[in-house]
């Protein structure tokens, strides 16, 4: 009987030792905006984090992209908001303006979060007014991926398996579309309505070091360097070096399927071309084509949202998470973008990931365009107008006084 009182109490005494250490464990409710591959690879990373720290439970909510942003600001404006977000780091800015996110350098600092081990021009997006907003996670910019075998048709490939460009970009162009078998030498994301052309007009402009779009709430465009890159990029069009209106996979599926000879997309794609079967593709930042290799690309970032009664203990337990993602950031390498730390790109788990390093150094080319709440307003004005041009609707100067006086609009609301 005695034996039986003293199991029975051993068992009661490991029941509430349990307990209770589950009852210690914090738990981060964590929401982002992932899909497809992003997805399988974010949820791997929390698995992995949640199965070495007994003492936090990072819970994942996922949101379609289309919603995300609304429901994030609603539910943080209302009290009701994640303890850790995903934001872009082209929302950071619009974020703090409306104090619906904390600045997190001292709070980082309290979790062992070194600032400086971090990409500085990756980091540079999350700072506002001096205060550090954001952990940035990637950085994912336009790079250029390249069918090796029709390069080497047109004697355009070097020994070491690079590009060839010996000339000017449409130089190259050129030449792959004369003497390489490819339908088309070069193919993105051209559909009218979409962003796709932002993004390579963004990058044209910034490579003539372009002046913001807005500065104080003024548009600072410079037009005569944004009518130069719409020039260029129409250029392309008409010589058929890229096809117009392709759907974002379409213009994928017409580089894996041996319809065009390269790609001019983000390195998010880099794990679907890793699973072409047959594609044999290298991969470089984006050419030079005006006076720098200034690209466009954003950023994956973590935030901690505004909170009414704050809980130190869970925004702690959120930015060890933060810290230990973007300590192991080349788990997310996997999915193709470039990890936000310098520390990680050093790592020989990522040096041996295969591309990875062919492209790593775009993310000190990468010039964000955040405008805080205007961002992405003036992408689709600007997107919009460049679609007027490619149809021969308007001409290059006009596209630009058209999205200026859109954007005039925008900010006199």
């Amino acid at each position: 009987m005695n034996k039986k009182l003293l199991v029975l109490a051993l068992i009661t005494m490991l029941i509430g030792f349990t307990s209770s250490a589950f009852a210690e464990a914090v738990t981060v409710e964590y929401w982002n905006l992932f899909g497809g591959g992003d997805a399988e690879f974010m949820d791997s990373i929390v698995k992995e984090f949640n199965e070495t720290h007994a003492d936090i439970n990072v819970d994942v909510t996922r949101l379609e992209w289309s919603e995300y942003y609304t429901k994030l600001k609603t539910a943080t404006a209302s009290g009701n908001g994640p303890d850790l977000a995903i934001s872009h780091v082209t929302r950071v800015k619009e974020l703090a303006d409306e104090g619906l996110i904390v600045p997190l350098d001292e709070l980082g600092k309290s979790v062992g979060i070194k600032w400086d081990e971090y990409n500085s021009n990756i980091l540079s997006g999350s700072e506002i007014n001096g205060k550090i907003y954001a952990v940035p996670l990637d950085t994912h910019p336009l790079v250029y991926y390249y069918n090796k075998e029709f390069l080497a048709e047109a004697d355009l490939l070097a020994e070491d398996g690079t590009p060839k460009m010996e000339g000017s970009f449409k130089d190259f162009l050129a030449e792959l579309k004369a003497e390489s078998s490819a339908k088309y030498p070069m193919t993105n994301w051209t559909k009218l309505t979409e962003e796709g052309h932002y993004r390579v007009w963004w990058s044209l402009y910034s490579q003539l070091d372009g002046a913001p779009v807005i500065t104080d709430d003024k548009v600072t465009l410079d037009k005569e360097k944004a009518v130069r890159a719409i020039k260029y990029m129409k250029d392309l069009y008409d010589k058929e070096y890229s096809p117009l209106h392709s759907e974002y996979m379409e213009n994928v599926n017409l580089f894996r399927n041996g319809e065009a000879a390269s790609l001019l997309t983000g390195v998010w794609i880099t794990g679907t071309l890793e699973n072409t079967e047959g594609l044999d593709f290298g991969v470089i930042p984006m050419p030079k084509i005006f006076e720098d290799r200034s690209v466009w690309g954003d950023s994956h970032t973590l935030v901690i949202p505004y909170a009414r009664n704050v809980n130190e203990e869970k925004q702690k337990a959120a930015l060890t998470f933060a810290k230990w993602a973007t300590d192991h950031g080349e788990l997310w390498a996997k999915a193709g973008h470039i990890p936000s730390k310098t520390t990680v790109t050093e790592k020989e788990e990522f040096q041996n990931m295969p591309y990875r390093m062919d492209y790593v150094k775009a993310a000190d080319y990468v010039r964000f365009d955040s405008a805080g709440s205007y961002t992405w307003s003036i992408r689709t004005e600007i997107t919009t107008a460049l679609s007027k041009v490619w149809n021969d609707e308007i001409t290059a100067e006009e596209a630009v006084d058209q999205a200026v006086k859109g954007i005039e609009r925008l900010l006199s609301r």
